[in-house]
């Protein structure tokens, strides 16, 4: 394995430490809730959705983050301010972990950030995302709010390239007037994690998963993927669980479910394997098969590091916890 030269920081997020040298800390997990069709929702605009599963798959995830030491975090995907408000509420109040702020409506997140200021769980919240989409009004927002934590989303929609990236990080790409992590840190966020975006592959992952050595190298700051997206769009992939599988009242079965299931999963340990921090791997209820795998990852770069480079670990860590 391989360290930086540059200091790489480590932040503290409503308890969960994320960042730091490859193997320092564990990969921070995020699982997502709420999304879009996911079967616990009975209905997104209004935030209503069956809590007795909600409150299941949060805790699963819970269970595998102390069984493995990975930390986590939820991610909760909105579709309304309405239904952010009541499922932020939900969430905060079933577990401890911190969560982030997700929607691809402008308006939910606003709504989510004003909600976390008003009842004092901003210290707990990530904002997801500072982005090429943001208008002036929710920058305005975010300036104006008690948060400390974002991701920053690095897709520049001009230059998919890891120099396209590092140019929207440095510069602001011509969309803003200054670098995303400047730009960042003049509205007070000073935890700063960093998604190079994932794209399809074949179409620029490759660039998503080596901007990251660039990024930490330069800033220092954490960074990490949603790399399960890249199989999830991956054409050959669909084509052969279609021609090698069957869709039923309960989804896909027979070899081609099981492959793109094998693919999905193990995509995850990618951005930790290349010295990243944080991963979101998609549908909170894949919690039990996600957790263990990247623990596994984690364990073998704390190793190399520890040896090679005498990182010391942080608890909690797989390297640790699940050493026998």
């Amino acid at each position: 394995m391989f360290i930086y030269d540059r200091k790489q920081e480590i932040y503290e997020i409503g308890g969960v430490k994320v960042g730091g040298q490859p193997g320092e800390c564990a990969t921070v997990l995020c699982g997502t809730i709420f999304y879009a069709k996911h079967y616990l929702v009975e209905d997104a605009e209004k935030g209503i959705f069956d809590k007795k599963a909600a409150e299941d798959v949060i805790n699963k995830q819970d269970e595998f983050s102390d069984l493995t030491g990975n930390p986590c975090m939820m991610q909760i995907f909105s579709e309304s301010p309405e239904a952010m408000e009541k499922e932020i509420a939900f969430c905060a109040e079933k577990s401890d972990s911190p969560f982030l702020i997700d929607s691809t409506v402008a308006e939910a997140k606003i709504a989510g950030l004003k909600y976390v200021d008003e009842v004092g769980l901003t210290e707990r919240a990530v904002y997801n995302s500072i982005n090429v989409s943001c208008s002036s009004e929710e920058l305005e927002i975010i300036g104006e709010s008690k948060l400390d934590a974002a991701i920053l989303l690095a897709f520049n929609p001009k230059d998919a390239t890891v120099a396209g990236k590092m140019d929207l990080l440095e510069t602001g790409a011509g969309t803003f007037d200054k670098g995303l992590v400047q730009l960042a840190r003049d509205l007070g966020i000073t935890k700063q994690m960093c998604d190079p975006a994932t794209l399809p592959i074949g179409a620029g992952v490759g660039s998503s998963v080596a901007s990251g050595y660039v990024i930490k190298a330069k800033y220092g700051i954490a960074v990490g993927l949603g790399i399960h997206n890249a199989p999830s769009a991956w054409t050959w992939l669909k084509t052969f669980r279609k021609e090698h599988a069957t869709k039923g009242p309960g989804g896909w079965e027979g070899l081609g479910a099981d492959v793109f299931r094998i693919c999905d999963i193990g995509s995850n340990i990618i951005p930790v394997i290349a010295g990243q921090d944080f991963v979101l791997y998609g549908p909170i209820e894949n919690a039990p098969l996600v957790f263990p795998l990247v623990g596994m990852a984690d364990m073998i770069v704390a190793e190399a590091n520890a040896s090679e480079h005498e990182i010391e670990v942080k608890e909690p860590h797989p390297y640790t916890k699940l050493s026998a």
